[in-house]
């Protein structure tokens, strides 16, 4: 329990300098695509190398990517339902919202530090998390509020999926695990170095990106969206840890996927749907703020 609150406490202390370096005018939030891009390309890959390598791939991995896929389907169709009446972006608003999970760059590092363990496990999700929130959100989204925006075909959803370096080096790990290759200790030492500095990086990042000045309007309808998506997050979590015939490690990853915060692709969805870039941005900080709280409070009881 110890370990966990420290965790959380450093990572507070993290996204509070990273926000007084911006309010200081030392950084600039516009640093934060700087920072995401060394994330994405190096830290974020290095920490699933370390976590996935020597894996033993088993009907649990695949039970994790499949969770990852209808968790997401079941969500966003209830948030589209929620909404129906509302108008479109409101409706988008609420879908996005409710689908898609902050995993690579919150969730792997909260948990890598004290965690490591479930990496696999959380990285698995990831994978039908983000099969998704490339492809399968929109197409949803637009089903749902009868827009054609987010369209695509099955080809661009593939090249999507592949652009990202978190999704191929999920899918590169997989594919050594279905043929028993582990990388050697040797080459594992330099991926452990660019992996170190990917927690401190991301909590970081979060900090340049946090907003916290928001119309009164706009408080009150991100209000309603986190007690959406928290209320049906915690329910998952009961669900997962006390009701699914799964190991704890894997049930108590899923108690913290759960609760994880909406992710990126999310947010730049709604504006893509016509909503206002600082609600979606108040959104996500909110969102990042109230998950790193949920998170050490569901650890600190069950650990």
């Amino acid at each position: 329990m110890g370990a966990v609150l420290i965790q959380a406490i450093s990572f507070l202390l993290v996204i509070l300098a990273a926000y007084l370096f911006k309010v200081a005018n030392i950084l600039e939030g516009k640093d934060g695509r700087i920072i995401s891009k060394i994330i994405l390309n190096l830290t974020l890959p290095a920490t699933i190398i370390i976590g996935f390598n020597s894996v033993e791939l088993n009907k649990i991995v695949f039970i994790m990517i499949g969770l990852g896929l209808v968790a997401n389907i079941i969500f966003i169709t209830f948030g589209g339902l929620i909404w129906r009446k509302r108008k479109t972006s409101d409706q988008a608003l609420m879908i996005f919202s409710q689908g898609g999970y902050n995993i690579g760059n919150f969730t792997i590092p909260f948990v890598q530090g004290f965690f490591p363990q479930a990496i696999p496990f959380i990285g698995s999700f990831d994978t039908g998390n983000a099969l998704m929130l490339f492809g399968g959100t929109p197409i949803l989204a637009d089903k749902l509020t009868g827009q054609n925006r987010g369209a695509r075909g099955i080809g661009e959803v593939v090249f999507r999926l592949f652009r990202s370096p978190t999704f191929t080096t999920y899918s590169v790990m997989i594919l050594l695990a279905l043929v028993n290759i582990t990388i050697p200790d040797t080459i594992l030492s330099i991926v452990k170095l660019f992996a170190s500095g990917n927690a401190f990086l991301s909590m970081f990042m979060i900090g340049l990106y946090l907003e916290l000045t928001i119309s009164r309007s706009d408080f009150k309808k991100v209000a309603q969206l986190l007690f959406t998506r928290y209320t049906i997050g915690i329910l998952f979590a009961l669900v997962s840890y006390f009701l699914l015939p799964l190991p704890e490690i894997v049930r108590l990853s899923l108690v913290l996927l759960a609760l994880a915060p909406i992710a990126t692709v999310s947010t730049i969805n709604m504006v893509v749907y016509g909503n206002k870039e600082s609600l979606s941005g108040f959104l996500s900080s909110a969102s990042i703020i109230l998950s790193l709280l949920f998170m050490t409070l569901a650890l600190a009881l069950i650990m």
